[in-house]
């Protein structure tokens, strides 16, 4: 590709300001993405649950969940204003969001691990479109100079909850991108994905059996949270075995109890490794109906006859 010199990129083909139709506006802010550069998706792509899951998976695509309400600041054109009362253009304002979550321990902790990473910003609305940066025909998040949970603020026992705010500023790119490449998206088989889907969930497994001979043990499953909610629905395919020494995965079938618990049947003595995987996308994080997400420990045991 050539580089011209001394040549302005000025917009040669100006859009219309009217239009016969509905008109497309974006309504209240309901929940936000936070996408991976390294995200590879055409602007043209079929989001479907599948496709979304394989993304929250492989931690390119995180939710951020419990929105309660979102500000809008920063967003002022910056201006020289010369004596004669002339003003000349400066720069964009950056878009700045400040949404506010509802805070648990847990959901903190995760908000400030996320801040040390390089995201990209979706927008979904109540009317349930995710709005995203089309960039040379790619579907790209909105470029992002911060993203910074505040410090939480305490529940008062009277008018207030525990809540945290999030600093979230646009770059200048990311700003242009809003305001000039944003496109949406509505999943037409079902509406309410984009606004309902949760992400991943740490889980902590266990041996809730008697002892480890392998006909006592069964594989205990709670919210790695709190420590005490049951996750049940797990199937099979979602709990690997393996071989301690070798790695060599193990065929072992397991029964859900509905309790949290789940009974082998299979499952020979020696030392093993337990964890949740996915054996398609070979990630440890399993899921059920690609809309609840788990990732748990890797428990070694050493088990008996």
């Amino acid at each position: 590709m050539a580089v011209k010199t001394d040549l302005e990129n000025c917009d040669s083909n100006p859009r219309g300001t009217w239009f016969d139709g509905c008109k497309v506006a974006m309504r209240d802010i309901v929940k936000m993405f936070l996408l991976s550069p390294r995200a590879n998706l055409d602007a043209t792509d079929v989001l479907s649950k599948t496709t979304i899951a394989g993304l929250i998976k492989r931690g390119l695509l995180i939710p951020i969940n419990d929105i309660l309400s979102v500000s809008e600041a920063g967003a002022k054109t910056n201006y020289q204003t010369l004596p004669n009362k002339r003003k000349l253009f400066v720069s964009n304002g950056l878009y700045e969001f400040n949404p506010d979550v509802e805070a648990n321990i847990c959901y903190v902790k995760a908000l400030h691990s996320l801040s040390k990473k390089n995201w990209e910003l979706l927008v979904v609305d109540s009317e349930g479109r995710l709005f995203f940066d089309n960039k040379a025909g790619k579907l790209r998040g909105y470029d992002l100079n911060v993203f910074i949970p505040g410090n939480e603020t305490v529940n008062d026992g009277g008018s207030k909850i525990a809540m945290v705010t999030i600093d979230i500023q646009l770059s200048q790119d990311g700003t242009k991108g809003y305001n000039t490449r944003r496109s949406f998206k509505v999943d037409s088989a079902d509406d309410t994905y984009f606004t309902e889907i949760k992400g991943k969930q740490d889980v902590v497994i266990s041996n809730s059996g008697t002892s480890l001979d392998i006909t006592q043990f069964r594989l205990n499953v709670l919210a790695g949270c709190d420590g005490t909610s049951p996750i049940e629905g797990l199937t099979t395919e979602n709990i690997l075995v393996k071989d301690a020494a070798t790695g060599a995965p193990i065929a072992v079938t397991w029964v859900d109890n509905n309790d949290g618990t789940y009974t082998p049947t299979g499952l020979t003595a020696g030392d093993r490794v337990i964890q949740l995987f996915d054996s398609v996308l070979n990630l440890p994080v399993a899921d059920i109906e690609n809309s609840q997400f788990y990732q748990s420990n890797a428990l070694a045991v050493s088990l008996t006859d």
